[in-house]
């Protein structure tokens, strides 16, 4: 508790700065991260995928993606991070990666782990990638199911096994909780732990691309329920963070976390597209309301400090009567802006 409110404290004099920036001179500190939706082509064919409805007829070339991570650099982006699709489909990937750390970038990526074999793991040691995220859903049998190929689960773990020996230090795995994985958490946790994962990343399903049409992934007030008191029953085992789609988890906040999470559209990060599109975060459904400029039309940096005023405008907490009445309004401050797309929003419904 103690640690939280102090995270809280520094959280609100970082935001108080950055709004007087923004009032007063139309001109900010650069984001933190930036996210890259390399590709919309995957491997796989899960149930819940975001990704699935977007295909794109180019996506950005090695020498548009370099000429933008100069600019990043010059800017002072601390984290360059990947996710899709299956990024490792990308052939340039890690020549572009390297890159960028050359260029002073912390970089990541958010992988199936499907393609990661030893020789793989051994060329993204030497690209100098600092962190991988795994996908994992599950035991094998619900993992499988789940992603839809009955190879999937060993190539994870095989994935992570390969990255652990050739000293990848942070290694962790995402996954996203819906019913038919809700009774194999435990044992999820304990292949975890086995595998030294340094961290678990738990989201729950967002209401987009396949998942928009399937309305049984969805947990029930129930059982997300029973997923916090998981959490905060072994926590203590395990590093376990809960994805910024829930940002904030009403009476469990300040019992499951250590810091708060705001959306950090438009403040601390931004991603951008398969096709130079910037918009706020890869979950975020590539169509006009969402988009803020185009790479290749204008600089990242003119995008970044004239666009996103929507979410630094806390717009929503004007639109939505509720959200602006709510007493937990400067802690969420209106919820995630995708899982607003399905009405998923607030955790009072929710829960």
């Amino acid at each position: 508790m103690v640690s939280y409110m102090l995270n809280k404290f520094k959280q609100n004099l970082f935001l108080k700065s950055f709004f007087m920036l923004y009032s007063n001179y139309k001109k900010l500190p650069p984001p933190r991260y930036i996210l890259w939706d390399c590709t919309r082509k995957c491997n796989l064919n899960c149930i819940h995928c975001g990704a699935s409805k977007e295909r794109y007829e180019e996506e950005l070339s090695e020498a548009e993606v370099k000429k933008l991570i100069d600019e990043l650099a010059k800017m002072g982006v601390k984290t360059f991070a990947v996710t899709g699709g299956e990024p490792l489909i990308r052939k340039d990937l890690l020549n572009i990666l390297k890159y960028a750390s050359d260029k002073g970038l912390k970089t990541g990526i958010a992988t199936n782990g499907f393609l990661i074999d030893k020789e793989k793991a051994n060329q993204i040691k030497n690209a100098n990638v600092n962190s991988i995220q795994i996908s994992l859903d599950g035991t094998k049998e619900i993992h499988n199911k789940i992603r839809r190929n009955n190879a999937s689960y060993n190539h994870a773990i095989n994935a992570i096994k390969h990255l652990n020996e050739v000293g990848i230090q942070d290694i962790s795995v995402a996954t996203t909780i819906n019913p038919l994985n809700m009774k194999n958490l435990e044992e999820l946790m304990e292949t975890l732990i086995d595998l030294k994962v340094k961290s678990w990343r738990i989201c729950v399903i967002m209401p987009i691309g396949r998942a928009n049409e399937n309305k049984n992934l969805y947990l029930s007030k129930k059982q997300l329920k029973q997923l916090f008191e998981f959490i905060l029953k072994n926590k203590k085992r395990l590093h376990i963070e809960v994805g910024e789609n829930l940002n904030f988890l009403g009476e469990y906040e300040k019992k499951i976390r250590e810091s708060p999470l705001i959306c950090p559209v438009g403040i601390k990060a931004c991603c951008i597209g398969v096709d130079g599109n910037v918009r706020g975060c890869p979950e975020m459904p590539d169509i006009e309301k969402f988009r803020e400029g185009n790479i290749k039309e204008k600089s990242f940096s003119e995008i970044w400090n004239k666009g996103f005023k929507k979410y630094r405008d806390r717009e929503i907490l004007k639109l939505d009567k509720r959200c602006a009445n709510c007493k937990n309004k400067n802690d969420c401050f209106g919820g995630c802006w995708v899982m607003r797309e399905g009405n998923l929003q607030c955790i009072h419904d929710l829960v």
